[in-house]
């Protein structure tokens, strides 16, 4: 950490889209990146001629330049523990996309190290910083909407050629749609509702006009509950073009919707007649504002609002999802 007025030096790991989202909010914050790293010629010389800076082909070399204070990690999942383990050894902060790891016991090695280093670092889960997503979890804990009974989230839509890109590689992603696309979920359960303890997951791929059976899940449902009875439905898919972006909230005395696709949050409350109403929710963007929430913890503010125990726990649901989807399968 530093002087509050201080302006840190950022490198960016891994150049493909998040990467480039995550340069676009470093300077949406007034903060151009200084130094780049990813292992491809082109991705890697496009930033430099875009951004400036200095080009790495080695990640740990940047990591190690002494010409940064941050770093974010944007790589495929099977590299993040690895890099955030040498990033806070280094004295490096840093913003770990999701998920925090390939798998639960990467991520439990990349919360030693913070804990031994005391290094800053926090977990990418953008969505709780979806201003829509902050009025909801506002509502919630004023008790608006009552007793939370149902936790329904669908994020679904079509990844074009999946078959031909590394999500599908579970060496390198640790998973299929699941992994990808539900950790967000994960997360958002626990964020607006709380941990689960029990789960259970079916999950499959098959061949379609849309592409290859995958050697990951291209499509998976996820049930969650927690110690109060609150149940939990969690849809992902990769092969749904007619895309749904939703999370949607069941409660004694009112149901809410935040729909990504319409930008809106829109609540029905029970008090209200049954009338739906569409919530006035300021702009802002999630990415944005996630680095801006970083930037305050690095120059001596709060604690990451995602922190490595919240990428710790959607690790271990995941691998909890994982284990049940393999033994699922009651015949009727």
């Amino acid at each position: 950490m530093s002087e509050s007025t201080a302006t840190p030096r950022v490198g960016i790991i891994g150049l493909g889209g998040i990467g480039r989202t995550h340069i676009a909010a470093w300077k949406a914050n007034g903060i151009t990146p200084v130094a780049f790293s990813d292992t491809v010629p082109a991705l890697l010389d496009a930033a430099i001629e875009a951004h400036g800076g200095t080009p790495y082909a080695n990640a740990n070399d940047l990591i190690q330049s002494g010409a940064v204070d941050i770093v974010s990690i944007c790589t495929p999942p099977a590299f993040h523990a690895d890099l955030a383990i040498a990033a806070l050894e280094a004295g490096v902060a840093t913003i770990c996309e999701k998920p925090l790891a390939a798998n639960l016991a990467d991520a439990e090695r990349v919360q030693e190290a913070a804990g031994r280093t005391g290094t800053l670092f926090a977990v990418g889960f953008c969505h709780r910083f979806q201003p829509h997503i902050e009025e909801l979890k506002r509502r919630i804990d004023a008790g608006e909407l009552g007793q939370i009974r149902t936790f329904r989230n669908r994020f679904a839509g079509l990844l074009a050629n999946a078959e031909k890109t590394w999500f599908s590689n579970p060496a390198i992603s640790g998973g299929g749609a699941l992994i990808d696309t539900s950790v967000h979920s994960i997360d958002l359960f626990r964020h607006l509702i709380g941990d689960p303890v029990t789960v259970d997951a079916l999950m499959s791929t098959t061949e379609t006009t849309l592409g290859p059976a995958l050697p990951v899940e291209d499509t998976a449902i996820l049930i969650l509950k927690t110690a109060e009875g609150t149940l939990g439905s969690i849809e992902a898919s990769w092969r749904t073009p007619v895309g749904e972006w939703t999370v949607t909230l069941y409660g004694t005395k009112g149901t809410a919707v935040v729909d990504y696709g319409t930008n809106e949050l829109r609540i029905c409350p029970v008090a209200g007649g049954g009338e739906w109403e569409t919530v006035a929710v300021p702009d802002g963007d999630r990415f944005q504002r996630e680095i801006a929430d970083f930037i305050a913890c690095w120059r001596g503010g709060d604690t990451p609002r995602a922190t490595v125990a919240d990428g710790v726990a959607a690790n271990r649901i995941l691998d909890a999802a994982y284990r049940s989807a393999a033994s699922s399968g009651t015949p009727v």
